[in-house]
């Protein structure tokens, strides 16, 4: 009881007063400075601390391919055991170049500089990424037709502004008409602004209630549970 709900909220409830009082409570320049390098240090922190649930990831995505080659059958094993085989792989050359920096620091070598992780990343893993999001053009556009449809005076409004601000944004528009350029900076700038204010206000306000109620242990949800 104490280890799995009590311990994780003291130390998220005190590391939000930490950031708050880092942020805060700049009483003069000695304590900015001590501040700032007590906020550089809890920063740091946060981003070990993320790395290690990187490698928690990496290690529930290799169980459950492994689950899905003893259950999934033929239909899903080739994807299984490509996604296993290239896991391995860049965890091998990544663990090679992270012993190269601790054995032999003359060859400047570290796990992003290793010259087969690099090259596995350069030429397989991000162009693999950029295809992946490449094919979410396909269901933006399906979703700019259904959305562009005229069914009311609104989703008419939104497709002429839609239509503005993108004759403003190529060269063809201003063949055609060269106001369409400060229209469409006029559209950005005044109406999308005061649009998006709203939005960023009700964020900020939402981000404040869950850090409050983090703060006095009534949010429960990030450690998996409902109450």
């Amino acid at each position: 009881m104490v280890v799995r709900r009590v311990l994780p909220q003291f130390i998220v409830s005190l590391v939000i007063i930490l950031m708050l009082i880092f942020y805060f409570f700049y009483i003069n320049d000695d304590v900015a400075k001590t501040f700032s390098a007590d906020d550089k240090a809890l920063s740091d922190w946060a981003v070990i601390i993320s790395s290690f649930a990187l490698i928690v990831g990496g290690v529930d995505i290799f169980r459950f391919h492994l689950t899905q080659l003893r259950r999934g059958g033929l239909k899903q094993a080739p994807f299984s055991v490509v996604t296993l085989i290239a896991e391995l792989t860049m965890v091998v050359f990544g663990a090679y170049g992270l012993a190269l920096s601790y054995l032999n620091p003359a060859l400047g070598i570290t796990i992003t500089t290793q010259p087969q992780f690099r090259w596995l990343y350069t030429y397989v893993y991000a162009p693999s990424d950029s295809a992946m999001y490449s094919i979410l053009v396909f269901y933006i556009a399906s979703a700019s037709y259904r959305a562009f449809r005229v069914r009311n005076p609104m989703a008419l409004l939104l497709l002429i502004v839609a239509i503005i601000v993108m004759l403003g944004n190529t060269s063809l528009g201003a063949l055609i008409w060269p106001g369409f350029l400060p229209l469409r900076d006029w559209i950005m700038t005044i109406p999308n602004t005061a649009a998006f204010r709203p939005i960023t206000i009700g964020a900020g306000l939402g981000v404040i209630i869950l850090g409050l109620r983090m703060l006095v242990w009534r949010e429960v949800s990030w450690m998996g549970r409902r109450e």
